[in-house]
């Protein structure tokens, strides 16, 4: 009989950094590109990006290490014009990774718009209020969005072979809801999201000397989160903005059926601004913390419970005192780690349109 040679081992990692920036954020394309580059650690793994920036040819990109040593770029594929912000394509894209950069375990870095949860259009942002206050706004990273298309995240998460990735990174607002985790428990082991929105740069300060600790072998999703939030937590003013999370996905289901149990008092409309919020608007609220808001429908039993499960979920969570609090901001006393959506009589399509999301579904 032939010898049978044995398969070459395949790289450790893959990590596809998602890059939608065919939008306002086509600036920074090249910064966040720049840094990923410094912060590969080589060997044997793979950091892939595809670049979708406005007015180029979407590409998929992979950073390699040179025969010199140095950290080098090189287009692997072009695309023709396409919509990014779809899950055709995003499957699309994940395909062509997969087949070319084969590994044991992948990793999902998405660095674009977003609003959580909410359909496309719903989410209105604080900056035209606080240009009449006379002052710059910040600049936030408010799944995916291509010109004015955004990603669903019913449709992104349709698009994920179920088990694929060990984790999954959005450099994007909103994204720490449960709707949000929920829809993709049986995608990832694993979320890094923020429960508010993310001031850039984002984690672009933080990918020379962070990104390795995503290739460790265990990957150091509390190391890479904290040096974050630490990033942040040092700046001055406004700019001491954050809130990060790493969310594990193995005991949501334990989550929702405690939420089952656990909904006999029920928290009026009035009450709704005495729960603690991650979002900047005046008249209303569309992110609440997740843990405020369940707590107070329960006994002291049914908190500890609550507190007990989300210590199990939540690896790892940070948040600075307070968010941008001079530009329409707001005070953290309460940060479990995860936010969700209350349905509010005054938005009735919302409401409805929650009804889609798997969360609805199970609770």
């Amino acid at each position: 009989d032939p010898s049978i040679e044995p398969e070459p081992d395949l790289p450790t990692r893959t990590i596809l950094y998602y890059l939608g920036a065919d939008n306002s954020l086509y600036t920074e394309s090249k910064d966040k590109i720049e840094a990923l580059r410094l912060g590969f650690p080589g060997g044997k793994d793979h950091l892939v990006i595809y670049k979708d920036s406005r007015n180029e040819s979407p590409e998929l990109l992979e950073v390699y290490a040179a025969e010199n040593g140095e950290n080098q770029i090189r287009v692997i594929k072009t695309y023709p014009e396409q919509n990014s912000a779809t899950g055709e394509t995003f499957q699309r894209v994940l395909v062509d990774v997969k087949t070319s950069f084969r590994a044991d375990s992948y990793g999902l870095i998405l660095f674009s718009h977003a609003s959580g949860w909410l359909p496309k259009g719903t989410l209105t942002r604080p900056e035209s209020a606080i240009l009449q206050m006379g002052t710059t706004p910040i600049r936030t990273y408010t799944v995916a969005m291509d010109g004015s298309d955004e990603l669903d995240l019913v449709e992104f998460a349709a698009a994920i072979p179920d088990h694929f990735f060990d984790f999954i990174a959005f450099e994007a607002c909103f994204m720490a809801g449960i709707e949000v985790l929920y829809e993709l428990k049986d995608k990832t082991d694993y979320v890094i999201s923020s429960a508010a929105e993310i001031v850039s740069p984002g984690f672009l300060p933080i990918y020379p000397e962070a990104l390795p600790m995503l290739y460790q072998s265990q990957p150091d999703l509390a190391g890479f989160a904290k040096a974050y939030f630490d990033f942040w937590n040092a700046q001055t003013g406004d700019y001491r903005s954050a809130t990060i999370t790493v969310t594990r996905t193995a005991g949501l289901s334990m989550l929702a059926n405690w939420v089952k149990l656990n909904t006999g008092n029920q928290v009026s409309e009035k009450d709704l601004f005495d729960i603690q919020h991650f979002d900047r608007y005046r008249n209303h609220r569309l992110f609440f913390d997740f843990a405020d808001y369940h707590g107070r429908k329960t006994d002291d039993a049914g908190r500890n419970q609550l507190a007990s499960l989300l210590n199990t979920l939540v690896v790892y969570k940070a948040a600075t005192p307070s968010f941008i609090p001079g530009q329409l901001g707001f005070q953290i006393n309460y940060h479990s780690g995860i936010t969700t959506y209350i349905p509010q009589e005054r938005f009735p399509s919302l409401n409805e349109r929650y009804k889609d999301l798997t969360w609805y579904k199970l609770n």
